[in-house]
C-alpha cells in the first residue's frame, strides 16, 4: 500500500480547516472540511484553477438558493429544480468541475431553517464563506506542504523507461528476445510513456510565480519534452523491429550487421545523453553518434536496394517486406534525429544555464 503525498495533504487540510471553522464564529466546519477533500488536486495549478472556479460557482450557487427560496419557497420539488437549473448555468459557463461541491452548497442553503428572507441571506453568505475557507485551505496546504516535484519524477520515470526501452532494443538486434515476452514488454512501455505523459501535462500546470523562474520553467519543458520524443522514437523502432523480425533477419550479413552497430551506437548516445544531463560527462562531449552524409546516404542506399522490388516480385509478402523495411529506416533516422536535438538542448542547457536549479543533485534523494 503507497500512502501518496495527495492523500497525507488532504488529511492536513481537513484538520487545519476544522480547527481554523472552530475559531471563527457562527462556521460550521462540515462545509469546509468537504471542501478541502473535494478540492485538493494532484498539482498546484489544478488546485489553483480549481479554486478560481469553485469560488465562483459558491457565489453563484447561494445567490441561486436565495432567489428561488424567496420566489417559490422551499420543499423537495423546488430544491430538485434549482439544483437542475444550477448545473445547467454552471455548464453553461464550463464550470462543470466545480459543480459538486456547489450544488451541495445550494442543498444545505435550502435545506437550512429560517424564519424570513433576511435570515436566508445571512444562512446563505454563512455557508458561501464556508465553502470559499475550504477551497483556500486547500490552496494553501497544496502550495506550502509537500509540494509536488513533477520535473524529478518525469526525468526518472524517462530514464528509467529508456534504459529498458534500451536493453530490448540490444537483445532484439541480437535475436535473444522472445516473442511473447517482448509483447508484453511492448505493453507495458506503452502504459509507461502513457504515465510520463500525463505527469508532463501535470508539470505544465503547474504555477511559477517569480518572473526568472517563468522562463527556467519553460526551458526545463522543452528539455523534458525532447526526452519524451526521443523515448516514443526508440520505442517506436523496437516495435517495429519486434513487428518485422523475420524481415531483419533475411536482409544480407553484411546490410543486418550494419542496421544492428547502428542502432546500438544511437541506444548508448541515447544513454550518454542522461549522463551528460545529469553532469556526469562533459557538455561538449557525445558528438560520436551523429553520422556523417556519406555514411547516412551509404546507409539509406543500401536499405532502399534490399527494399527494392524486381519486376517478377508484386505479391503480398514481398510487398510487406518491402514496406517493412521502409518503415524501420524511417524510425532508424527518426530516433536519430530526435537525439541530435536532445543532444543540441542538453549542451546548450550545461553551457548557457548553469544556474537553473534543475540539475543533477536536484534529482538526488527525491522519491516517485
Amino acid at each position: 500500500m503507497k500512502l501518496g503525498a495527495r492523500t497525507i495533504k488532504t488529511g492536513i487540510g481537513v484538520m487545519v480547516a476544522i480547527i481554523i471553522s472552530s475559531l471563527l464564529p457562527h462556521i460550521d466546519p462540515t462545509m469546509p472540511a468537504f471542501t478541502v477533500v473535494l478540492t485538493m488536486q494532484q498539482s498546484v495549478g489544478k488546485t489553483w484553477e480549481s479554486m478560481s472556479n469553485r469560488i465562483i460557482a459558491a457565489f453563484m450557487g447561494g445567490l441561486c438558493a436565495v432567489i428561488m427560496t424567496t420566489l417559490f419557497g422551499r420543499n423537495a420539488g423546488i430544491i430538485g429544480l434549482t439544483v437542475i437549473i444550477f448545473i445547467v448555468l454552471m455548464n453553461s459557463m464550463k464550470l462543470s468541475n466545480a459543480i459538486s461541491i456547489a450544488a451541495m452548497t445550494v442543498v444545505i442553503i435550502m435545506l437550512s431553517p429560517f424564519d424570513s428572507d433576511q435570515e436566508i441571506i445571512l444562512t446563505a453568505s454563512k455557508r458561501v464563506i464556508e465553502s470559499l475557507l475550504g477551497v483556500i485551505i486547500a490552496f494553501l496546504v497544496n502550495l506550502f506542504i509537500l509540494p509536488p516535484k513533477y520535473d524529478a519524477v518525469v526525468y526518472d520515470e524517462i530514464n528509467t523507461t529508456n534504459t529498458e526501452i534500451s536493453i530490448r532494443l540490444r537483445a532484439i538486434l541480437r535475436k535473444n528476445g522472445e516473442y511473447s515476452t517482448l509483447n508484453s514488454d511492448l505493453s507495458w512501455a506503452r502504459h509507461k510513456i502513457r504515465h510520463i505523459q500525463e505527469l508532463f501535462e501535470l508539470l505544465k500546470e503547474e504555477r511559477v510565480w517569480r518572473g526568472k523562474g517563468i522562463t527556467e520553467f519553460k526551458r526545463k519543458l522543452v528539455i523534458l519534452r525532447s526526452f519524451i520524443q526521443a523515448l516514443n522514437h526508440s520505442t517506436r523502432l523496437l516495435r517495429l523491429l519486434h513487428e518485422h523480425t523475420n524481415v531483419v533477419f533475411e536482409l544480407p550479413d553484411s546490410l543486418r550487421l550494419e542496421i544492428r552497430e547502428r542502432i546500438e551506437t544511437l541506444c548508448a548516445a541515447h544513454e550518454q545523453i542522461f549522463l551528460k544531463f545529469d553532469g556526469r560527462i562533459s557538455p561538449t562531449e557525445v558528438n560520436f553518434f551523429q553520422s556523417t552524409s556519406q555514411y547516412r546516404q551509404h546507409l539509406i542506399d543500401n536499405m532502399f536496394k534490399a527494399a527494392r522490388l524486381s519486376e517478377d516480385e508484386t505479391d503480398t509478402s514481398q510487398l510487406e517486406r518491402s514496406n517493412a523495411i521502409i518503415l524501420i529506416t524511417s524510425a532508424i533516422i527518426r530516433y536519430e534525429e530526435s537525439l541530435m536535438r536532445l543532444n543540441m538542448l542538453v549542451r546548450s542547457y550545461h553551457l548557457h544555464h548553469v544556474d537553473d536549479k534543475f540539475q543533477a543533485d536536484s534529482l538526488k534523494g527525491l522519491e516517485k
